[in-house]
């Protein structure tokens, strides 16, 4: 019988450890500082209430990818209760159910989009809030991208008869277009996108755009053409100044992270009550 030796498992350790701390990390994922922890969709649902309870660990870190497949089986089932929709677009037609919102406070207007039992913007939130930005401090940039926002104005901005929709009403719109796992590519616009593999289908008309966002850590702006964030309604749950986040970049799964209340403006997308 071979002899078990300690040693050999405590070096094989050691070098397994040394490689993942080599491993690359992502622009949604890559905040030294713990600001994003990348969850994927591992959240469970109680059988009571739709209440999101975290069943993930905090790294002490910097936040690391992590695959949407370890959700528990309450989650899958919750999610299991919503439908897939079929594509209304593609390259040559589109025959998606569009509205337009006009925001009576300033008179914009916002292409709006049915999926589902759901009706989102079509576009990013350009109000002026108190204490919203351009990125960049580009008014040009807010034309195209709308403002970005810190959490305390995102969940008051919207329009009335509007709101900012929480991590599950996310997670319904990621359902409605394939899975939590495979649809991040058909919600995200098909142009603007600067890192490999980034461009998605739009199948939805949903036109996610890779508006950056800011973190007052770096002092500056970051990931324009790369990635798009959007705040969620849902707070985080371990502190008070933790609030999920959507992030898209050029993964597939929903990407659910946190941002910090006072140090992170993102998007906001407004659905209808």
């Amino acid at each position: 019988m071979k002899r078990f030796e300690p040693r050999s498992v405590i070096a094989n350790l050691t070098r397994v450890t040394a490689i993942s701390l080599l491993l690359p990390f992502v622009a949604c994922s890559d905040d030294d500082s713990d600001t994003f922890l990348v969850r994927g969709g591992d959240t469970s649902y109680s059988n009571e209430e739709d209440e999101p309870e975290s069943s993930f660990s905090r790294s002490s870190s910097s936040s690391v990818r992590s695959s949407s497949s370890a959700r528990s089986s309450s989650s899958i089932d919750w999610l299991d209760t919503i439908p897939h929709i079929s594509p209304c677009r593609d390259d040559y037609e589109d025959n998606c159910k569009y509205g337009t919102l006009v925001d009576d406070r300033d008179g914009q207007e916002y292409k709006t989009v049915y999926i589902g039992e759901q009706v989102w913007m079509a576009e990013n939130l350009k109000y002026v809030s108190e204490n919203s930005e351009c990125y960049d401090n580009s008014l040009d940039n807010c034309d195209v991208y709308g403002r970005l926002y810190p959490w305390a104005d995102a969940i008051e901005v919207c329009p009335s008869g509007w709101h900012l929709p929480s991590l599950d009403e996310w997670k319904i719109l990621f359902t409605y277009a394939g899975g939590v796992d495979v649809s991040a590519s058909k919600l995200r616009s098909a142009y603007d996108w600067e890192c490999y593999n980034c461009e998605g289908t739009d199948d939805y008309g949903f036109s996610v755009l890779p508006a950056g966002g800011y973190r007052t850590m770096y002092n500056g702006f970051r990931y324009l053409h790369y990635d798009g964030y959007f705040w969620t309604s849902t707070e985080f749950g371990y502190n008070d100044e933790q609030v999920y986040n959507m992030c898209f970049d050029d993964r597939e799964m929903l990407i659910d992270g946190s941002g910090l209340k006072f140090d992170n403006t993102f998007s906001v997308r407004c659905l209808k009550n």
